[in-house]
């Protein structure tokens, strides 16, 4: 799928080709952002978000959430999921309870408060693995007991530094992020055919399905001028496992801040 440019005064990225890999609900806001900036969008949906294969977990949770002191949300995603099985069950949001709330990114953090909820700590980076460190500045951890509310198959470093820490901790799949198999017409082979400026992702998954799908090594041989756009730490590290380096991080692990990078890159 196509984005056309949506002008404004800042053109950095005008004549870029830029390929969107987010899920296919998730790729426009993505977008328009790169298109308002001047650059010619490709959407390629690598993953989409499906149930977890273990809902039954999520249910004994939900029955439980008296019992936590944290609930920790790592996505967006994350977000939407639980809340879509927490409204099954509950009809009132106060069924949540006194428990604490802990985001992970801004994005995160925005979700939960479009349900008028508080979000009583974020840390300052963007990253999973960053939460320990604040949850253990904000309390003590030991004996509380922490509901991870995440992907399915996600890093298992944040509840083995949990637990390290002394906290009792529930790892819960409430989404799994698997492989796009029904993409735009015509957007891949748009991109064998004539490649881009820049591969756009925002996940380890994304990178993964990617490359299983077109071969991120033979395409970067086939079109030397394409680079890889990295929106963390943890993406980039999807990435060179492929023996590839991306070509930038954001600094900032939001769709803002890429889209800050890549700005930046366009100029240099």
């Amino acid at each position: 799928m196509r984005v056309k440019s949506n002008r404004s005064r800042n053109q950095s990225l005008s004549g870029q080709r830029i390929v969107v890999t987010r899920a296919r609900e998730q790729a426009g806001d993505l977008s328009q952002k790169l298109a308002k900036l001047g650059a010619d969008i490709l959407e390629i949906p690598a993953i989409k978000i499906v149930p977890p294969t273990r809902k039954r977990d999520i249910v004994d949770a939900l029955l439980g959430l008296n019992a936590y002191n944290w609930l920790v949300f790592t996505s967006a995603n994350g977000v939407t999921a639980f809340f879509d099985f927490f409204f099954r069950r509950f009809q009132d949001l106060r069924d949540i309870g006194g428990v604490r709330i802990a985001a992970v990114g801004p994005a995160t953090a925005a979700k939960l408060r479009e349900l008028h909820l508080q979000v009583d700590l974020t840390p300052d980076e963007a990253l999973g693995t960053k939460i320990a460190g604040a949850l253990t500045k904000f309390e003590s951890v030991e004996n509380l007991k922490i509901c991870l509310l995440r992907a399915e198959d996600a890093n298992p470093d944040l509840p083995r530094a949990l637990e390290e820490l002394g906290a009792i901790v529930d790892d819960i799949a409430v989404y799994k992020t698997v492989a796009e198999t029904e993409g735009p017409a015509g957007a891949g082979a748009a991109l064998l055919e004539n490649g881009a400026d820049w591969i756009t992702f925002t996940s380890g998954s994304a990178v993964e399905y990617f490359h299983a799908r077109f071969d991120l090594v033979k395409l970067l041989k086939k079109f030397p001028q394409m680079k890889l756009a990295s929106i963390g730490p943890e993406t980039s590290k999807a990435i060179r496992a492929l023996k590839i380096e991306p070509a930038l991080e954001a600094k900032e692990h939001t769709t803002d801040g890429l889209v800050a990078a890549l700005s930046r890159a366009a100029k240099m």
